[in-house]
């Protein structure tokens, strides 16, 4: 126990100075959080190892994260931006799932180990986009709304992809017959179709509901718990149904954002997210990366799959964006944003290995891109949306 104690207070020391360093060279808080993690971590002084403890705490602090974000994010703006995010993330998932198989090929021959390369490449964190862009005061404009928008869209069709992947790549392995296929996949598609109908349903219905409370200062506590309680709900259906855990947070934040307590409850969980648990999120990306087994051939598959990863998101979801008129400019904010893979794409990794689809040749790469892609969209962030590029920033 007293390893995890100062095992926290060594994230949350380094991280703040981290922090500190990086606003000095006017660069996003979180860019510093990041390399804190590298630095406490295996990789540098080894101080700090990524327990269960810690993926714990993390996985809490990124539930908060999103949560604060739904909280914080314009339901009437995100309303507007809904067909233009379907089509950016639809842009997103497409051309690094087929650049990602295509170059897959260059090194290996399965098809379903290929096939879930380029799966693994459509993954879009938005945790880091989300903090960086809250930093920036860039959140509720036209390209951080979509950015959004189109990260949620984009974590559902992924994990679309990720179970047809799987059910079918089973059902060819064991041998079994199409019926269990087709069974596999209808069930995939009504687990989606529940979760989808739960949203829905929290969004559009349960804010009428929620309006009718009314709470004086001594009971406003309470109402914190209880939110707090209701995201850790719908993350667990989104487990439970196969969606990510920070998908459902992201919906019950939505849900909330329109409540007339939503000040108050944002306030108390930004202190809760900003001030502790997203801090060791943060720190543990960079701390996970207990890099072993690196020769040339990995290297040279971690430099395609970063290629890929920064290549696949500019031009698929820009290349979407300029479809609506979008300036630009903005276009390139909403591939860069884009561009971060952070947790999802370990988790994709994990759920191949796991399932024995991939390698260890390809989960070291996915652990450096995730790294090297979560370092430097905040920096890019910081590039496209400055104001000395004459860049007018207005909301959709």
């Amino acid at each position: 126990m007293e390893k995890v104690l100062i095992d926290i207070a060594l994230i949350l020391i380094f991280t703040k100075i981290g922090g500190l360093v990086s606003r000095k060279f006017k660069m996003p808080e979180v860019l510093g959080a990041l390399i804190a993690g590298v630095i406490l971590g295996p990789a540098v002084l080894k101080l700090v190892d990524y327990t269960e403890h810690i993926k714990l705490l993390s996985d809490l602090g990124v539930i908060m994260l999103m949560f604060l974000a739904g909280l914080e994010t314009n339901v009437d703006e995100l309303k507007k931006a809904g067909k233009t995010s379907l089509v950016i993330a639809l842009g997103g998932v497409i051309v690094p799932l087929v650049l990602g198989t295509a170059a897959a090929y260059l090194f290996f021959t399965d098809f379903w180990e290929n096939l879930f390369v380029g799966v693994i490449l459509t993954a879009t964190s938005v945790s880091i986009s989300v903090e960086t862009l809250n930093e920036l005061g860039k959140l509720n404009t036209k390209a951080g709304v979509n950015i959004l928008g189109a990260a949620v869209i984009d974590d559902v069709l992924g994990l679309i992809l990720i179970s047809i992947v799987l059910a079918v790549s089973k059902t060819v392995g064991s041998g079994a017959s199409g019926s269990d296929a087709v069974i596999s996949l209808v069930l995939t598609f009504v687990k989606i179709i529940a979760f989808c109908v739960i949203a829905v349903v929290m969004i559009a219905i349960v804010p009428k509901f929620i309006n009718k409370i009314k709470a004086d200062s001594s009971h406003k506590r309470d109402l914190l718990t209880y939110a707090i309680a209701m995201a850790l709900i719908l993350a667990f259906i989104s487990e439970l149904l196969g969606i990510a855990a920070i998908t459902g947070a992201y919906i019950c934040g939505l849900t909330l954002s329109q409540f007339i307590h939503r000040d108050y409850i944002e306030k108390n969980v930004k202190a809760i997210s900003s001030g502790f648990l997203s801090l060791i999120f943060f720190a543990s990306v960079g701390i996970a990366a207990d890099i072993k087994g690196l020769n040339f051939e990995v290297v040279l598959i971690t430099l395609v799959m970063f290629v890929i990863a920064v290549v696949g998101k500019l031009f698929g979801c820009g290349g979407a964006a300029k479809l609506f008129k979008m300036s630009k400019r903005e276009c390139i904010q909403i591939g860069v944003g884009m561009i971060s893979r952070g947790e999802v794409a370990i988790i994709t990794a994990n759920i191949g290995m796991q399932n024995k689809i991939i390698s260890e040749e390809i989960y070291i790469p996915t652990l450096i891109v995730v790294i090297l892609t979560t370092v430097i969209t905040p920096a890019l962030l910081k590039i496209v949306f400055s104001s000395k590029h004459g860049l007018s920033d207005s909301a959709a």
